[in-house]
């Protein structure tokens, strides 16, 4: 292939990957990306307690090339197959993040759905599932009864109905976990010790033997054992 001939090649490629070619200027075609969804909270409340619902938006991955910004959100709390939470929310610029006051829920399984919408009409749909629990216990082989249980329950605090305590814990070397409302349906777990993050269903927590003071927030997982002896 002669050169010429292979710029030639080479110019039409170019002009095939763009929108446009005008008099040798391209106009690139501006991608209009959906809004994206992140909900920070809930991921486990209290049960019969006024919370906040957390989210995050934004118009799409990248929004420094994206052509709209976020108009307006909705979204649906259910239990089963009925409906017991919803409402809307106005959005404006391209990265948002917003509380919304939600009323007291009773114990159980909820599912939670929102969709974003942006000014040319995209949107975007995001899906999950939280527990509304009405206590939190340790349980493990470092707890005085072990696996087979009962549960060791914390109090929650008057100030702040997320946060667990107990106090003056006396446990050995073994392992342990955070649970809810003594089933494991709803448990908390990490492989870091004396503090960290638990998330759902994760690792059991190494425990050194000792007398502790433990808090725990069920709404984001963080858990610390405070070694009194």
């Amino acid at each position: 292939m002669t050169k010429l001939l292979r710029n030639l090649v080479l110019s039409a490629s170019a002009c095939l990957a763009l929108a446009a070619c005008d008099n040798g200027n391209a106009d690139v075609t501006v991608f209009d990306s959906p809004p994206a969804v992140s909900v920070i909270r809930p991921g486990a409340v209290t049960a019969n307690v006024n919370f906040d619902m957390k989210l995050k938006f934004s118009d799409g991955a990248d929004p420094s090339i994206s052509s709209s910004a976020l108009a307006s959100a909705t979204y649906k709390i259910t239990q089963g197959t009925n409906t017991v939470r919803e409402g809307s929310l106005s959005l404006s610029g391209v990265s948002q993040e917003t509380a919304t006051a939600i009323q007291a829920l009773n114990t159980g399984n909820y599912a939670l759905e929102v969709i974003a919408i942006d000014a040319n009409n995209n949107r975007d749909t995001v899906t999950t599932s939280f527990r509304v629990v009405s206590s939190v216990a340790l349980i493990g082989s470092a707890t005085p009864n072990g696996w087979g249980g009962p549960d060791h329950n914390l109090t929650r605090s008057a100030s702040d109905p997320d946060v667990y305590t107990i106090s003056n814990f006396v446990m050995t070397s073994g392992f342990a976990k955070f649970r809810a409302d003594d089933d494991w349906a709803t448990n908390w777990g990490a492989s870091t010790f004396p503090s960290g993050k638990g998330t759902f269903g994760g690792p059991d927590i190494p425990v050194g033997a000792g007398t502790y003071n433990v808090t725990f927030n069920s709404a984001s997982g963080e858990y610390t054992f405070t070694k009194l002896n």
